[in-house]
C-alpha cells in the first residue's frame, strides 16, 4: 500500500510539473521597480493576470502603479493593458519566453506651482524566460524594447529590464 500511495503522489507531482504552460491553466505574478538617487525616488509595481489559450501561449491584463519624486516634482501613473507570451519549451525548468503588451495610463505631475495630466501609451516587445523553484513559481526576468509616448509629445524608444514572479494555477 505505501508503494501504491509513494506511486500515486510521484504521478501526481510529475504531471503538475508538465502542466505548468498547459492549456487552461493560469498565471498570475508581477514585478517592480525601486529606484532612489539623492533627491529623487521612483516607485513602479505592474501585477498581471493571464490565461493559458494553448498550451505555452498566455494573455491577459497587466496594471501599472507608479510613483516618483524628482525635487518638489512628484510623478504618480495608473494604467491598464493586454499582454501575450509564448513559452518555448514544454519540459523544462527554464522556459525561454516572448512577451509582448501594451498599456494605456493616465499620469499626473504637480509641483509647488502647477498640476498636469498626461495620457501615456508604451508599446513593449521583449524575450527573456522562465527559471521554475518549483512546479508552480517561477522567477522570470525580461528583456526588450519600450516605446513610450506622453501626451501629444513625440514618442520615445529605449531598453527595459524586468525581473518579477509568475505563480501558475492549475486549471483543471
Amino acid at each position: 500500500m505505501k508503494k501504491c500511495t509513494f506511486l500515486l503522489v510521484c504521478m501526481m507531482v510529475s504531471f503538475a510539473a508538465l502542466a505548468q504552460t498547459s492549456q487552461k491553466d493560469w498565471l498570475v505574478g508581477g514585478n517592480f521597480t525601486i529606484n532612489t538617487t539623492t533627491g529623487n525616488s521612483d516607485f513602479t509595481f505592474r501585477p498581471n493576470a493571464g490565461y493559458f489559450f494553448a498550451n505555452n501561449f498566455a494573455a491577459g491584463a497587466e496594471l501599472l502603479m507608479s510613483f516618483g519624486k524628482t525635487g518638489n516634482t512628484k510623478t504618480s501613473e495608473w494604467g491598464i493593458g493586454p499582454f501575450a507570451r509564448y513559452y518555448f519549451l514544454k519540459d523544462a525548468k527554464f522556459k525561454p519566453l516572448v512577451h509582448s503588451s501594451f498599456s494605456i495610463s493616465r499620469q499626473t505631475v504637480k509641483d509647488d506651482i502647477t498640476k498636469i495630466h498626461n495620457t501615456v501609451t508604451r508599446l513593449y516587445i521583449a524575450g527573456g524566460g522562465a527559471y521554475f523553484i518549483n512546479e508552480n513559481v517561477a522567477l522570470e526576468g525580461l528583456a526588450g524594447y519600450n516605446r513610450s509616448k506622453v501626451g501629444s509629445n513625440g514618442s520615445e524608444g529605449g531598453f527595459r529590464f524586468q525581473l518579477g514572479f509568475q505563480v501558475y494555477l492549475l486549471g483543471k
